[in-house]
């Protein structure tokens, strides 16, 4: 976050638009469907935020009191807690409007490592975010986006993958801890880092919703991350952000956004057999007895296999097996998995040079023993 010099007076719970100024160039960000604008703003404090402007529709569902207490919530905690809070996520800083109209939030903006570079078709180079929906592209879609924006690296293979969604899960958790469910829970509401490390930066998270009592927004959901139809319309709850959290590591690992077929193989290339089971269980149903101690497990885990540019999968066979940069946990198309109860084994590390003369000369050896006891067969 970009600090102008000079400290401002404290920022009040409530700030009216006209006390903002606003700041032109930044990012490129896209509105969302809770919002009608999304600008850099120099606060009353002197601090630059996001300004979250809602859309008609949003402020008639809106609930004033809960987005207030919000952002109480936060300013009242200890400081460590406050820096971690908005460290993981976009939380509401204060409400533009007043106690009785808000019409909309002020929030942080993600720091730079989120942001990548891109030529657009006029040849301008903008920053745009980084969402972790791109975290479901596959090798030959990744290239052709490089190609066409320029982009440094647009495939993340599966330990990139895993070691980002486990520091989303760390926040998810994080969040479960102190009072609060994740609720609109979905890949593009949330962005990422692998420099220096994997990093995650929640969005919306005005969306979130305290544990023991409603929300400021109405429990929607998009249509491709709908809870059960047995829990649709229900308050979001750590058991939705569980099930969400399943579907998004579902997606990312076989590469798309759109699946409801868990590849239970293809889980299990990257992960132990139990873990794939458990997510694959919580993408169907409420989330299996167990469910938190092993999510948590594996987000301490996963990204402890990303070690500078070095991969690592953690599967039943291995404690810690290499990952070949490039390579998919998808079969190549046309090829099909071989079955719910079967491990597929991770992509083979291409083997050294001169490996084949080794297995040329021991089969060389095996003939000449055979020929010399008389086992050839005549």
């Amino acid at each position: 976050m970009i600090r102008p010099g000079g400290r401002g007076r404290v920022l009040q719970a409530t700030v009216e638009e006209h006390e903002l100024a606003f700041v032109d160039g930044g990012p490129v960000l896209r509105d969302g469907g809770q919002t009608q604008g999304l600008r850099l703003c120099a606060a009353p404090d002197k601090e630059r935020y996001l300004y979250k402007r809602y859309r008609p529709e949003t402020k008639a569902e809106l609930r004033i009191d809960p987005l207030l207490r919000m952002i109480r919530w936060r300013r009242e905690l200890p400081e460590g807690e406050r820096r971690e809070l908005d460290a993981r996520c976009a939380w509401p800083i204060a409400a533009v409007g007043t106690a009785a109209e808000v019409h909309g939030v002020l929030v942080r903006l993600a720091d730079d490592t989120m942001f990548e570079r891109r030529t657009s078709r006029t040849g301008a180079i903008v920053e745009a975010p980084r969402h972790l929906d791109e975290l479901t592209r596959s090798p030959e879609r990744a290239q052709r986006i490089s190609t066409h924006f320029e982009i440094k690296k647009a495939y993340y293979e599966p330990p990139y993958k895993l070691a980002v969604l486990g520091e989303l899960l760390e926040t998810i958790n994080w969040l479960h801890e102190h009072g609060w469910a994740v609720g609109d829970l979905q890949l593009r509401n949330a962005v990422f880092t692998i420099e220096p490390r994997p990093r995650t930066y929640l969005l919306d998270c005005d969306s979130c919703v305290p544990l023991n009592g409603p929300g400021p927004m109405p429990p929607v959901d998009p249509e491709q991350w709908k809870r059960p139809v047995e829990q649709q319309g229900a308050p979001f709850d750590a058991k939705s952000d569980y099930y969400k959290f399943a579907w998004a590591v579902i997606r990312c690992v076989q590469e798309t956004v759109e699946t409801w077929r868990p590849d239970r193989a293809v889980l299990c290339a990257v992960m132990r057999s139990d873990l794939a089971d458990t997510l694959i269980e919580c993408g169907r149903t409420l989330p299996p007895a167990g469910t938190r101690e092993q999510l948590r497990e594996a987000a301490a885990v996963w990204p402890r296999l990303v070690i500078g540019n070095r991969l690592f999968i953690n599967a039943d066979q291995y404690t810690r097996m290499p990952w070949p940069v490039g390579h998919s946990a998808m079969p190549p198309a046309g090829v099909q998995t071989s079955g719910p109860a079967t491990v597929q084994k991770p992509p083979p590390v291409p083997a050294r040079q001169g490996s084949g003369w080794a297995i040329a000369a021991v089969v060389a050896i095996l003939l000449v023993i055979l020929i010399v006891f008389g086992m050839w067969p005549k």
